[in-house]
């Protein structure tokens, strides 16, 4: 208990000391006096000694006011002019151009290949390899396959029977000649013309296809085709014999270069060819194809001359179209 109040009286007391210092006069306090920095003291003395001059007057812009007119007491500012500018010419009229024709797209043909067998169907004839017969028109010194020719091709109806027009044919071949010899049966011998027109008479006609694998399909005359026609000649009217090439056209002629037999006979003639492999521009080996037919033309009209019939080897044979010939066979 005795401690209790003896703390209460050392508050009260210290309280009462707080509050007279508060009323009390406060005493100065005196500033700690320091040894002088005598660098900063030169600085401030100079600084003190040359005052700093003052700054220029900026000039004063004078800047003209608009003139302006009073009107009704309003203010107004003078209208400013503009100069009168001259427009410039008018520009030419643009140029028209008709527009460009438009180029159609490049039209590609496929190539088309016609090869095939190189063998024709239909008839075939086998021409044996052998040695040269003798060109004369006899018949005695061969010995080959005969083949019937008398199948008619054009004009049927003017052939009355065999002995108005028929054939027979054989085909043999060396490294040099294609050779042909023929039996043709005709009761009536005419023959005036000559040169290309040589059909309208009495004559045998030759054609070969030398490329039938390459073009089997390929039913128009081509380069590779040839049709070779020959004349017997007729002596009473002094028309020789001789040989015309009529395609291809690019090599159409005469052809000095067929050696021609022919024997007369009663009631037809015997003729021999021996064509050279080079007028066809072949060099011939065994086992070789060609498209073939040969064939005869008949004129029985002596006041004119013109083609009234054919016969052939081969029945389908149109000269046109070489896929309708036959084959011919280069045996050993």
């Amino acid at each position: 208990m005795k401690l209790k109040m003896s703390l209460a009286a050392g508050s009260l007391l210290m309280l009462v000391s707080l509050a007279c210092n508060a009323l009390l006069p406060a005493r100065p306090v005196e500033i700690p006096t320091a040894t002088p920095d005598f660098t900063m003291t030169a600085i401030v003395t100079n600084l003190q000694a040359s005052p700093i001059p003052p700054l220029p007057a900026a000039p004063t812009a004078t800047i003209p006011l608009p003139t302006v007119a009073v009107m009704g007491g309003a203010v107004s500012p003078t209208p400013v002019t503009f100069p009168t500018v001259t427009p410039p010419p008018p520009l030419p009229p643009t140029a028209t151009f008709p527009p460009p024709t438009p180029i159609p797209p490049p039209t590609w043909t496929p190539v088309t290949s016609y090869a095939g067998p190189a063998m024709r169907s239909g008839v075939s004839i086998v021409a044996a390899r052998r040695s040269p017969p003798t060109i004369d028109g006899y018949l005695t010194d061969w010995s080959e396959t005969i083949y019937p020719a008398s199948y008619p091709v054009y004009g049927a109806d003017a052939i009355s029977n065999a002995d108005d027009l028929s054939s027979k044919v054989m085909v043999a071949w060396d490294d040099h000649y294609l050779y042909i010899g023929a039996r043709v049966d005709d009761d009536a011998y005419i023959q005036n013309a000559t040169g290309k027109y040589l059909y309208r008479g009495d004559s045998v006609e030759v054609l070969l296809d030398t490329n039938v694998a390459g073009d089997f399909y390929y039913d128009v005359l081509s380069p590779d085709d040839y049709q070779l026609g020959v004349s017997p000649g007729n002596p009473t009217r002094g028309v020789n014999t001789e040989a015309y090439l009529w395609y291809p056209s690019s090599l159409a002629g005469p052809v000095t270069s067929v050696q021609i037999g022919v024997l007369s006979l009663p009631g037809g003639y015997h003729l021999e060819l021996a064509i050279p492999w080079s007028l066809f521009n072949v060099t011939p080996f065994v086992g070789q194809h060609f498209g073939f037919a040969f064939s005869v033309s008949d004129n029985d009209t002596g006041s004119q001359n013109v083609q009234q019939s054919m016969v052939s080897s081969v029945p389908t044979r149109v000269l046109t179209r070489p896929t309708t010939w036959g084959d011919l066979t280069l045996g050993p």
